[in-house]
């Protein structure tokens, strides 16, 4: 009996210390597991979430950080940007919160009215972003324009007088769209015609109505300091907030905020934004007068047959044409009267819809349960349309972030030259002669006992006491010497051989029976006979443990394909990737880093089953 409880004790300790031994081994595997799942979850990330390290990304359950993400990217990842078209002060994105309450009347008539909107009244969304990211608006673009030419580049540079080198090159970009800039023009031209024609067959989510009230408010902010008490007391208003700040269709009666709206009007409104009365003709055309002095001066600058003054056309809004545009816009800049302009902003319209529809203001105020003086005053709900457009399209929106950085890594390495070609021809051919030469010098210096053998093994294993980059420079010019720099046997014949391999073949071939090779022969089998039908397939693990590090080694190699091959055209994976970090922000490097890693796992699952087969069928037999 003592005896039999001490062999208990025995086991049970040896049960606990196996535990424990477990325990250990996992929790070493987690520390391992964990900063990879990391980099994982960051490679879905924006900048409003790139320090949020969680295992599972928050916006992919939680809809209040997917709005801020949607906004961030939908806005141009521009704050400054969100704060101008919707009269808020916000200092980061990862401060918005969803909005509470939302007006539903209030955001399905605002959401009816801008779905009704030209494209001359709504930026594009998405169109260029900080973190230099390929925006999705362009990415369709680039998909509307192969569909448009039916893949045709060279039609498409016909038609737009352009010279792209093929819808790859990265050189198909989106027209200028800041339509709430003075210098942005609406042009007649096939390409932006096709353009509008782009804008307006997007959905909904990709078009920002243009947010003049908010641009006016930045103007009057940039002139007395961006204070809503300072700006009140001028215009003689009571301003709660910058969205009380309202850009009037008319010349105001106050004197002061007259003064500022003529000055704005003058300067900054963009012109497709702004009307003048038939009443301004005669004014116009004396200005012409001044300009051209004589019908005859005008007629040849208009290329026109104008007999006199009077038959001059005025157009309300600016001309297409040069000449008349720019007589024109320098009417508005100087001679025009005030009292003759008046703007079509997109809340203009907004506020002539709601007129429409409700027929007065006590009408909306009943229907939204507020109590704004007047349709002027109606705030459009820009900020809680945002949100609403958010819970309708939060799959596909979710979607968009999930595979745009994971995209954006495989457009630059498919438009930027050949890496992709390049590192398969490097990889195969590594594997391809060190898999051959290899084994053979191995095989030979364990077949035959020669003198030497052991010098020659030492000679190899001194190779592996020096770094590669000792050999770097004289690799460089005795490849520029046999005028192999920019090709692929650059990045191929200086790893041929591998001294470490050839001593681990060795090796494993001293230990196959030699009664294999006796046998071959007496059955008359020659020695490329017995290395093919003998070695090779006994070495399949050493074998695969070779071909594995060789496939790292090839795949992962920079500096060495860096410094032999130093024409793009020549470059490697690696070599664009390090390229790409030089100026891709830290989650598109995650994606890159992660979609690098999956063929080198690839690759050692498919070796560590031949490994693993090696290692355990001669233990059992």
């Amino acid at each position: 009996m003592p005896i039999l409880s001490t062999v208990g004790r025995k086991a049970r300790r040896m049960r606990v210390i196996l535990a424990t031994l477990y325990v250990v081994l996992i929790l070493g595997s987690l520390t391992m597991v964990y900063p990879f799942l990391l980099m994982i979850s960051n490679s879905f990330a924006s900048y409003v979430d790139r320090n949020d390290f969680r295992i599972i990304p928050l916006y992919w359950h939680n809809d209040e950080m997917l709005f801020r993400k949607y906004v961030e990217a939908k806005y141009n990842e521009n704050v400054n940007y969100w704060n101008q078209f919707l009269g808020r002060n916000d200092a980061t994105f990862a401060d918005l919160k969803k909005p509470a309450p939302v007006n539903a009347r209030a955001v399905a008539d605002w959401q009816e009215f801008t779905r009704s909107l030209k494209p001359e009244y709504t930026d594009l969304a998405n169109q260029d972003q900080v973190s230099h990211i390929t925006p999705e608006c362009l990415y369709r673009y680039r998909v509307f324009l192969q569909t448009r030419f039916k893949g045709d580049c060279e039609a498409m540079n016909r038609l737009y007088e352009e010279a792209h080198d093929g819808w790859g090159d990265g050189s198909i970009t989106l027209p200028a769209d800041r339509l709430e800039e003075r210098q942005t023009r609406i042009l007649d031209t096939p390409k932006y015609r096709d353009f509008l024609r782009f804008k307006q067959g997007l959905l909904a989510r990709y078009r920002i109505p243009v947010g003049m009230d908010g641009t006016w408010w930045t103007w009057l902010g940039s002139q007395y300091g961006n204070e809503l008490k300072t700006i009140s007391a001028r215009h003689g208003l009571a301003y709660a907030s910058a969205a009380d700040v309202h850009l009037a269709e008319r010349l105001p009666a106050t004197p002061n905020l007259a003064e500022d709206w003529v000055r704005y009007v003058r300067r900054e409104i963009p012109f497709h934004y702004l009307e003048l009365d038939p009443a301004a003709a005669p004014a116009f055309r004396r200005a012409l007068q001044q300009r051209y002095g004589t019908a005859d001066g005008l007629n040849r600058a208009y290329k026109s047959g104008y007999a006199d003054w009077s038959q001059v056309p005025f157009s309300p809004s600016v001309p297409r044409d040069e000449t008349r545009r720019l007589d024109w816009t320098d009417f508005v800049l100087g001679a025009a009267p005030p009292q003759y302009f008046r703007l079509r902003t997109p809340e203009v319209l907004y506020h002539e819809s709601l007129a429409r529809k409700y027929g007065s203001v006590a009408a909306v105020n009943q229907a939204y349960g507020t109590h704004y003086p007047s349709f002027a005053a109606v705030n459009p709900p820009r900020y809680e349309s945002e949100w609403v457009e958010l819970l309708a399209n939060k799959q596909a929106i979710r979607h968009e972030f999930i595979v745009r950085n994971y995209r954006e890594v495989f457009d630059y390495m498919a438009i930027h030259g050949r890496a992709i070609w390049n590192t398969l021809v490097l990889v195969v051919g590594l594997l391809l002669v060190t898999l051959i030469i290899n084994p053979l010098a191995a095989y030979a210096l364990s077949r035959y006992q020669l003198p030497g053998t052991y010098k020659i093994l030492l000679f190899l294993l001194a190779t592996m006491a020096f770094p590669a980059e000792v050999t770097m420079i004289p690799g460089f010019l005795l490849l520029k010497q046999l005028h192999l720099l920019n090709t692929y046997w650059a990045i191929i014949l200086p790893a041929m051989a591998s001294g470490y391999s050839i001593f681990l073949l060795k090796g494993f071939f001293d230990s196959l029976p030699r009664e294999l090779y006796e046998a071959a022969q007496l059955d008359g089998a020659r020695e490329a006979t017995m290395f093919l039908r003998i070695t090779v397939p006994l070495s399949k693990p050493v074998l695969a443990v070779i071909a594995l590090g060789t496939f790292s080694f090839a795949y992962g190699a920079f500096m060495w394909a860096f410094v032999v091959c130093q024409d793009p055209k020549m470059w490697t994976l690696m070599v664009w990737l390090f390229q790409m970090n030089t100026w891709s922000p830290q989650f598109v490097q995650m994606a890159a880093l992660v979609l690098s890693a999956i063929p080198t796992l690839l690759v050692f699952i498919f070796c560590q089953n031949i490994i693993m087969r090696g290692i355990i069928l001669p233990v059992e037999k």
